[in-house]
């Protein structure tokens, strides 16, 4: 009689769990979804005004960089190397004011008000990844 009695209680606890998932995955996928892929065309936006294709060599479009997680989206492009652009120091935001906060061999970050950019190697294109996200609390802790 008891086995069974615990049997139950676990059993309805994970039906509620489960329903209690589902609908929050499913509120936050149909309920945000604008919200979401308005903020990817603003950081796409951003990332072009940054690094514009008159002055880098950029190979392929904007895609979602594995930066990314419920509050903050990261969009990447990959940048040649070119006559003017041959060392990770050249590769630096176009427009805006961007202070450089962070440089190692292979890591700079830039940041301004709104965004930080991440500027690192690409060791299988021998070029540059360029991550932009937005400069919050969130994305200081997901270092």
């Amino acid at each position: 009689m008891k086995f069974k009695t615990i049997y139950s209680v676990v059993w309805y606890t994970f039906v509620g769990c489960f329903f209690v998932w589902l609908i929050c995955g499913l509120g936050y996928r149909f309920l945000f979804n604008d919200t979401v892929e308005q903020s990817r065309i603003e950081l796409t936006q951003a990332l072009n005004a940054a690094f514009p294709r008159e002055h880098y060599i950029i190979d392929g479009d904007v895609y979602d960089s594995n930066r990314r997680n419920l509050l903050s989206i990261g969009v990447s492009i990959n940048i040649k190397k070119d006559s003017l652009h041959k060392d990770i120091e050249s590769i630096k935001p176009i427009s805006g004011e961007w202070e450089l906060i962070d440089q190692t061999k292979s890591l700079y970050v830039y940041e301004n008000e709104s965004y930080r950019v991440y500027v690192t190697k690409n060791s299988e294109n021998d070029g540059y990844i360029v991550v932009l996200a937005r400069n919050n609390w969130l994305e200081i802790l997901h270092l």
